[in-house]
């Protein structure tokens, strides 16, 4: 398993691409709501899109992964500050879960690699390079796809309405 790990050559890559689909994902969103006056999808696709451009002139030898933990955090909370202006469900909850779980597996590496001192590859890192990137895709296309297709929606709806 441990033959999924992806190299930091391939990763900019990967990041790369990742960038691109949320760019698009802005013009898209853009684009379809020049007739309309809800404006939201555009505004969390420029959040997004801007998050991760920035994170092009990051050093993918160099950062360490509580600097990527701190990324994701801040990234979180002008998202959260966002829906609470432009109250939009769908997008933002698969956004906040998506950085959500990235966040926590950042923090857990950094806990694994610099706290536990582990440098030999085991099945959490290759669950964590299958999750980050996973999660990545499930947040740029959601932007396309427009429906909760993980039902994500209906379980935050079910989690904290039925009390």
């Amino acid at each position: 398993m441990n033959n999924v790990l992806i190299p930091p050559e391939v990763s900019v890559y990967i990041g790369v691409l990742v960038q691109w689909g949320f760019l698009m994902a802005f013009l898209y969103s853009f684009s379809t709501s020049i007739n309309y006056a809800d404006k939201k999808p555009v505004w969390l696709s420029l959040v997004m899109a801007i998050s991760y451009c920035f994170s092009f002139f990051l050093d993918v030898y160099e950062i360490s992964y509580i600097e990527l933990f701190c990324y994701d955090v801040a990234t979180l909370f002008f998202i959260l500050f966002l829906r609470y202006y432009l109250p939009e469900k769908r997008i933002s909850t698969y956004l906040l879960f998506g950085l959500s779980i990235n966040s926590l597996l950042f923090l857990a590496m950094h806990i694994d690699v610099f706290v536990h001192g582990n440098y030999e590859p085991w099945w959490f890192w290759s669950f964590y390079t299958v999750v980050i990137n996973i999660m990545d895709v499930t947040m740029v296309s959601i932007f396309f796809i427009k429906k909760d297709f993980l039902g994500l929606v209906r379980l935050k709806n079910f989690l904290f309405t039925n009390k």
